[in-house]
């Protein structure tokens, strides 16, 4: 059980069960998080006394639950609602409201042969429909590598409007991503001590999105990213390419290029390190799209003059998935009742 996947994929539930969790709190990541504004909503159950989820002989669902809370684990009410495509069953295992925030939990179970694992990703492809407006995510908890199961957990908050009796839920899926890989390395193509002058920056980036710890320093008026050097360009792993570094009006830029973004989910962060092993995080990062609008690049920002980078290393965090996706058309549709 990965405590970190645990706490990711209960951050959106009810504080109260919080409190029954483990205290671990994860190291902030700093790239994008793939959250969606979704029109959705939840079943409204009444509490159970007891452990209802092992009452509905889901054994493996139930023990899970009780890893991160016997609250949640009670009250979670069975859905056991399900459908087949491309050899890959989901069922909507269990789900629960209080007030505004949501709780779903959703097995995915490869019946044919073993395409899922510990790294598998719903990859965005999934949506939730309902009446109402809402903001979610869902996150990965858990891999059965007997039953070939994986375990997501879907938290959800309504924004304007509490559900009723006879409102109903279609949960959907169209792609699976899984077998990816994620490396953490220093980039030693990266020589801090030779950092070039960069002039040559582009007109009119295609840009798809920027993130970073002091965005209030970013003007998006007056973007100066580099043009990429693919002549120069050094593969730092499959998918993951970088395309040019330097120091621009005494900054330093490094960027990556991340292939077929659409179907792989490639993405990383760059950050520095000095020899006390404190990390130092980007400014700012842009990513803008290559004239495909398949491949991305993202520029990351670090201010820190030229004098200064021999103080520090340069690594690289990435999170790759050439294999592509499985595509598939998964959809349960089930109605808000009272239990």
């Amino acid at each position: 059980m990965k405590k970190e996947d645990l706490y990711n994929g209960i951050s959106g539930v009810c504080p109260k069960y919080l409190d029954e969790a483990d205290s671990y709190k994860p190291r902030k990541m700093i790239h994008w998080k793939r959250w969606g504004a979704i029109a959705a909503g939840m079943c409204l159950f009444l509490c159970s006394a007891i452990p209802v989820l092992a009452v509905a002989n889901n054994d493996f669902a139930y023990e899970l639950l009780y890893a991160i809370s016997p609250s949640i684990a009670q009250e979670l009410k069975p859905v056991n609602v399900s459908c087949e495509d491309n050899g890959i069953k989901m069922e909507v295992v269990a789900a629960n409201i209080e007030g505004t925030n949501v709780t779903i939990l959703v097995s995915m179970q490869d019946i044919m042969r073993e395409r899922l694992d510990e790294t598998t990703d719903l990859f965005d492809s999934y949506s939730i429909h309902t009446p109402y407006n809402q903001i979610g995510g869902c996150s990965l908890v858990e891999y059965d590598g007997e039953t070939k199961t994986a375990f997501f957990m879907l938290s959800i908050e309504q924004m304007n409007q509490e559900l009723i009796p006879g409102d109903k839920i279609t949960f959907s899926v169209s792609e699976i991503l899984s077998e990816k890989t994620h490396n953490n390395t220093e980039l030693t193509e990266i020589d801090l001590e030779n950092v070039p002058l960069i002039n040559d920056l582009m007109d009119n980036p295609n840009v798809r999105g920027w993130d970073g710890m002091d965005l209030d320093s970013l003007d998006e008026n007056n973007l100066q990213l580099m043009r990429p050097n693919e002549e120069s360009a050094l593969v730092l792993e499959k998918g993951v390419t970088l395309t040019g570094y330097g120091m621009v009006n005494d900054k330093l830029h490094v960027q990556i290029r991340y292939n077929n973004i659409h179907e792989t989910d490639n993405h990383g962060y760059v950050y520095l390190k000095n020899q006390n092993e404190e990390v130092l995080h980007c400014q700012y990062s842009v990513a803008f799209w290559h004239d495909n609008e398949k491949d991305s690049y993202e520029e990351y920002i670090f201010s820190v003059p030229s004098n200064e980078l021999e103080k520090y290393e340069i690594w690289g965090e990435f999170w790759t998935c050439n294999g592509g996706t499985i595509e598939g058309n998964w959809q349960v549709t089930f109605p808000l009742v009272n239990q």
